[in-house]
């Protein structure tokens, strides 16, 4: 071999490690990107799927790619067709109307990159092609703000019925409202922004100024028309909306997470897999009653963990969260590094609480649990089951049950006398049988003893 060959293969061998390099520095830089501040929709873990498959799964519409193939969906992407139509019909002038559409269909498909970054599931161009993801996300974008501004007319009672099918069905619109809160059934919330912005513009009657108010309306999280201010949140998608508005950033559980962050035997636990039984309270909801500690709904409902405890008395928000939306709420906290687990410890904290049908029925007669929701029987099935194979990071009414439990085990003679008048006196009748009874239980220890000892 002569040396002009030599040097050239020792120039090759230089190449390929400056290719090898640059390869692995491009993919390095690729799952970075990928990883960092974009990943945000993700898949439900198999162990969670595995204790309740259907609580993760979509009744009627696939939304996003995820569940794209799923043929048991396709009815409704006709209808999805057809909505997209509607929305753009809103714009009466033909010029706008056109205008309109090329803008929003080049801005979702200008967005192709930053979508792909949401999923945590990886999309290559061949799975989902570049021009069938934006399709995907197009379609379904303009599918759920034309149903959000249709619940809007139809709470305003100007929604013309019999030209919609959905409107028309007693089921549809509680069947979309669970499979628009499921952890794989999302696009990115910045598309539906995207569109929302560039359309709201030729909206005439719509009285909503974002597309987060559009969606609590739709969804009403606490069973009225729910609305919240503009502070500025972002938001990675329909899930993530719900689950910042049960934990808004006014709510007293802030004041408790410092609270327990500054107490030494609160110090962040180390997550234990599966185990809930070291946290929420010691005594169920019919055991804290018997020593007595009251339950009561407070005046202003409209925050779920704003759970307090007060002389004697918790006050709890009514419970109109579903086991599915608070399966998925979980799952998320569970895939995002960065949530905090304030709906898991909610779950803790209702698990127990509720232990049997008494406690169930004690709450119902409180007015916490809704008297025609499912029955008792089904729902202690359902929350036995809420916390199977999740792991918790921290319990935030960790202050809170100290204090019940606490109370629990003092003032022994208060909580006798109120099981006395709780038992005996809750009522004018209740209250008169009693004093009826001991003036019985006197007259005949009277004259039993005169019967016992004559004059």
């Amino acid at each position: 071999m002569t040396e002009l060959q030599q040097e050239i293969q020792q120039v090759e061998a230089v190449d390929k490690k400056k290719e090898r390099h640059r390869e692995i520095t491009e993919k390095l830089h690729r799952k970075v990107e990928r990883g960092s501040g974009f990943l945000s929709i993700h898949t439900v873990p198999t162990k969670l799927r595995r204790v309740k498959d259907d609580a993760y799964n979509c009744r009627i519409v696939s939304i996003g790619p995820l569940h794209l193939g799923n043929h048991d969906l396709a009815a409704m992407r006709e209808r999805k067709w057809a909505y997209m139509h509607d929305l753009f019909q809103r714009i009466e002038d033909r010029e706008q109307y056109l205008e309109c559409w090329k803008e929003c269909t080049s801005s979702i498909y200008d967005l192709d990159l930053d979508i792909r970054r949401c999923y945590a599931k990886r999309m290559t161009h061949k799975e989902k092609g570049h021009r069938e993801l934006a399709e995907v996300v197009l379609l379904d974008g303009c599918f759920i703000l034309e149903l959000f501004l249709k619940y809007e007319e139809h709470l305003n009672m100007t929604l013309d019925y019999q030209s919609d099918a959905i409107f028309n069905s007693a089921w549809m619109i509680a069947a979309l409202q669970h499979d628009l809160a499921l952890l794989e059934n999302q696009i990115p919330f910045f598309s539906l922004e995207r569109l929302y912005e560039t359309i709201k513009p030729h909206l005439k009657n719509s009285q909503t100024n974002s597309v987060a108010n559009l969606a609590l309306n739709f969804f009403q999280p606490m069973n009225y028309k729910a609305f919240i201010e503009d502070w500025g949140t972002e938001y990675n998608h329909l899930l993530d909306v719900l689950h910042k508005f049960y934990i808004p950033s006014n709510c007293d559980i802030s004041v408790e997470i410092t609270m327990i962050a500054e107490m030494k035997h609160h110090s962040r636990p180390e997550p234990v897999y599966g185990s809930t039984k070291k946290w929420g309270f010691h005594f169920c909801a019919s055991e804290l009653l018997e020593a007595g500690i009251e339950f009561r709904k407070p005046q202003r409902t409209d925050h779920l963990l704003n759970i307090t405890f007060s002389r004697g008395v918790i006050k709890i928000p009514p419970i109109f969260i579903d086991d599915s939306l608070l399966r998925n709420l979980i799952a998320f906290e569970q895939c995002s590094l960065g949530s905090l687990h304030h709906m898991t410890s909610y779950a803790i904290l209702l698990k127990s609480l509720i232990r049997s049908p008494r406690d169930i029925k004690l709450l119902k007669q409180r007015g916490i649990i809704s008297s025609n929701w499912i029955g008792e029987e089904e729902y202690l099935s359902q929350l036995k089951s809420v916390l199977d194979e999740v792991v918790v990071k921290e319990f935030y009414f960790g202050d809170l049950c100290d204090k019940v439990n606490a109370y629990h085990g003092k003032f022994w003679f208060r909580r006798g006398i109120k099981y006395i008048y709780r038992t005996y006196f809750s009522t004018a009748w209740s209250m008169i049988s009693f004093v009826a009874a001991i003036i019985l239980f006197i007259l005949t220890a009277t004259q039993t003893f005169f019967t016992v000892r004559p004059r």
